[in-house]
């Protein structure tokens, strides 16, 4: 800030306090009347220490924002918890900025403890998959070594899973973080090339905020969540261009993520010890020095065999978890039924059995409560809500033959 603009806000801080004009006015004379510029700035340093308000003024006008006066409340686009507000005991005409700053700066530790690699760790990683996933060993495997690799070393390589829709690929990278025993921020790639990106936009724009690196540590409050990027090969072009997304990328990815620039807060911040894990659908559409950068999975549709075990141990639990009142129940039989006839109308992917079995639950429900008595799932309701799902299967492949 130069001379000048000192003046402008001491003007400004006169006309707001009139009761202070002579002492301001000697104090410019004072300044005016100084040698050096080093005998100035501790001037204006004991100015700014005797009167407070002042140095607000100063701070807030080099942030560049409106200054708000004490007790104005947030907008509704708030980015801070209540928990968070707490931790960095930020006050209501705190702006975004200084909050970012305060919060990326009161982080306790540059990383959440890494999980001791023994036995038990590897007994724990194995119940939690088996409680989660069900299956696919091949997978389970990759993510064992990833998880040892990060426990011993404090790092490891971003694992690329790629496959077709609704197979279980973001549910991996969740219970990849729970393996970890690290929070987990599971962000949607098209949505991060529409908004701030990875290293945030320069405050100097309205509506600027920290990237979305930044926004996961102080989320969790450590340098280390698990980062899930989703449909990563939909970041490759936005609005029919090239985004440049895909190449901002790769700066986090190599060892220069020790020094990670957010443009927003014009800090540096080590993210060499996030764990990233991506999705794709796609890996043509994943440019190659970025693949260099991860290891690439395949993710294949489960087996008949998996999603009946799927069916059974996780999703109609899960499903009658959210009825938890006693008033619906289901056989394995008419599980294994329902698993059956689906995939014999075509449909792999283990989303789809979560709508059949949640619309099959629900509509059981609703005839309990309208009946007033308990309901165990039929043959017959299972018959009908196959038989309503081909319905809705075939006028998806409605179109005009030429």
């Amino acid at each position: 800030m130069d001379i000048k603009e000192i003046f402008e806000l001491l003007g400004r801080y006169a006309k707001e306090n009139p009761e202070l004009c002579t002492e301001i006015e000697e104090f410019v004379k004072k300044l005016l009347g100084c040698e050096s510029d080093q005998a100035g700035m501790e001037l204006l340093n004991e100015f700014k220490s005797a009167h407070p308000e002042f140095a607000a003024l100063m701070k807030t006008s080099a942030d560049g924002k409106k200054e708000e006066p004490a007790g104005k409340t947030f907008p509704v686009h708030d980015p801070f918890s209540g928990e968070i507000r707490k931790r960095i005991k930020l006050k209501d005409h705190d702006n975004h900025y200084a909050g970012w700053r305060a919060a990326i700066m009161s982080l306790p530790e540059k990383t959440l403890p890494l999980p001791v690699i023994d036995g038990r760790f590897l007994q724990s990683a194995k119940k939690i998959w088996e409680q989660n996933v069900y299956g696919n060993e091949e997978i389970l495997r990759v993510v064992l070594r990833h998880c040892i690799e990060y426990g011993k070393n404090g790092k490891t390589t971003p694992i690329l899973l790629v496959g077709d829709p609704g197979i279980g690929k973001t549910l991996v990278a969740g219970i990849y973080g729970k393996i970890l025993n690290l929070p987990c921020t599971v962000l949607s790639g098209p949505t991060a090339v529409a908004g701030r990106g990875l290293a945030g936009a320069p405050n100097i724009y309205s509506g600027a905020s920290a990237g979305i690196i930044v926004q996961s540590m102080i989320r969790h409050n450590a340098g280390n969540p698990v980062v899930c990027l989703d449909e990563l090969d939909k970041t490759l072009t936005a609005l029919g261009r090239e985004s440049g997304f895909q190449d901002e990328l790769l700066s986090v990815l190599d060892d220069s993520s020790e020094h990670w620039y957010d443009n927003y807060l014009e800090i540096e911040v080590d993210a060499s010890h996030i764990p990233f894990i991506f999705t794709a659908n796609y890996k043509e559409k994943i440019s190659l020095p970025l693949l260099d950068r991860m290891e690439m999975v395949e993710m294949k549709a489960p087996s008949k065999e998996m999603l009946h075990s799927i069916t059974r141990k996780i999703t109609v639990p899960d499903t009658l978890s959210r009825y938890d009142d006693g008033h619906v129940s289901i056989q394995d039989r008419e599980v294994d039924m329902l698993v059956d006839m689906l995939w014999d109308f075509g449909n792999h992917s283990c989303r789809a059995y979560q709508k059949a079995f949640s619309q099959l639950v629900s509509d059981a429900y609703l005839d309990s409560l309208e009946k007033g008595s308990e309901i165990c799932i039929s043959e017959e309701r299972v018959r009908k809500t196959a038989a309503m799902w081909q319905r809705n299967e075939k006028a998806k492949s409605i179109g005009f033959v030429i």
